[in-house]
């Protein structure tokens, strides 16, 4: 009995240590540094015109130089496509007012849709982004 209540005592000694090892064990991991994240890349900006002329799918009609050759233009069987470089393919006229009429109430029988959603300060900020790529203005 006498060496039963030996064992007993030895483990009710050594118990609570084994205990506080353990907690300490795991305290100490949640405690490391975890391994850091790389940080996002920087965001890139674009300027308002030209997120206009994206974001607004005149890209995919007129292309990115406005040249008329966009990845949409094989869609469009017969369509002539103007062609923001040459002031004579357009329809309404090649000034700004001209060209914000055009966005703001399309160009009827034609692919040309109307971009009424569009806020004012946006219409003439594409206006101004189209007007920069003409080369031969009159």
């Amino acid at each position: 009995m006498k060496e039963i209540d030996c064992k007993r005592r030895f483990l009710f000694r050594i118990y609570p240590f084994l205990v506080f090892c353990l907690f300490c064990i795991h305290c100490s991991t949640e405690n490391q540094p975890t391994k850091k994240e790389p940080p996002p890349p920087q965001a890139i900006t674009v300027p308002l015109p030209e997120a206009m002329y994206i974001q607004n799918g005149c890209i995919s009609c007129h292309g990115p130089e406005g040249n008329g050759r966009g990845t949409h233009t094989h869609l469009l069987k017969g369509a002539q496509i103007p062609n923001f470089q040459d002031v004579s393919t357009y329809v309404n006229g090649s000034s700004k007012e001209a060209i914000m009429k055009s966005i703001q109430n399309g160009i009827p029988g034609t692919y040309m849709k109307a971009y009424s959603h569009m806020r004012k300060h946006e219409i003439e900020a594409l206006a101004g982004y189209i007007q920069k790529m003409q080369k031969n203005r009159r």
